[in-house]
């Protein structure tokens, strides 16, 4: 006697099952939304940065030359109202940047040009000027930010630096070369101080050095911490 086979139905997924299913599906799309989000800020805006800094050396590479090439008293027909509008919108386009920095260290071929600011947007661009900070080669202390990572990560092994090692500062009127004195050092975002004119000492106390600090995030891939690098001026000279 042959048994009949029923048709047995699959059983349908609870609703712990359909649960778990959505759970794994979302964490699995905010996984890879995480992974590009490290992929642009890590490589994407890098990218961006060197655009910038691409466009502000062809604009200093002319507009650093301007000075030397103007005469006080230039005779009316020698340049025309559309040329001295251009020297002037060239002028323009550079006050953006602040100066150069070299780190031999950091590679025979580590080069920056530094903004006239450390605001977000501008530390998008290269590494910034602390505006209330010293110019190079004056009394004081000339402070500069930069990214440690994403947007170039300009300081990214900041950490590399010792006690001896040049900073060289170029700008259109001079170079001047500092020398660390004092090696990498990791502290709080409220230590403010080390970009003071007189690092560590109180806020009315004269400089008697000449001075440069560049400062980063700490650690390498977080900002929970700062990290700086010290050094005193050996020589320079304006041009």
């Amino acid at each position: 006697m042959r048994r009949s086979v029923r048709n047995v139905r699959p059983r349908g997924r609870g609703p712990v099952s359909k649960t778990i299913g959505i759970l794994g599906e979302l964490l699995l799309t905010a996984g890879v939304l995480i992974l590009l989000y490290v992929a642009y800020v890590l490589w994407g805006t890098g990218i961006q940065t060197e655009r910038a800094q691409d466009e502000m050396r062809e604009r200093i590479e002319t507009a650093w030359e301007l000075p030397a090439q103007e005469s006080t008293e230039a005779p009316p027909d020698e340049a025309s109202p559309d040329e001295t509008t251009a020297e002037a919108d060239s002028r323009l386009e550079v006050d953006e940047v602040f100066a150069i920095i070299r780190v031999p260290r950091l590679g025979s071929d580590w080069e920056w040009i530094v903004v006239d600011d450390v605001d977000l947007e501008s530390l998008t661009r290269g590494p910034g000027h602390y505006s209330h900070s010293a110019m190079p080669g004056e009394l004081g202390n000339l402070a500069i930010a930069g990214h440690r990572s994403g947007h170039g990560a300009p300081f990214h092994n900041l950490d590399r630096l010792q006690v001896g090692d040049t900073i060289e500062i170029e700008r259109a009127d001079g170079v001047w070369t500092y020398s660390v004195d004092q090696a990498p050092s990791v502290i709080d975002p409220s230590d403010v101080w080390v970009v003071d004119p007189v690092p560590g000492a109180a806020a009315e106390a004269e400089p008697s050095e000449r001075r440069i600090t560049l400062t980063t995030c700490h650690p390498r891939y977080g900002s929970s911490q700062r990290m700086f690098v010290s050094g005193v001026l050996t020589s320079g000279e304006e041009i």
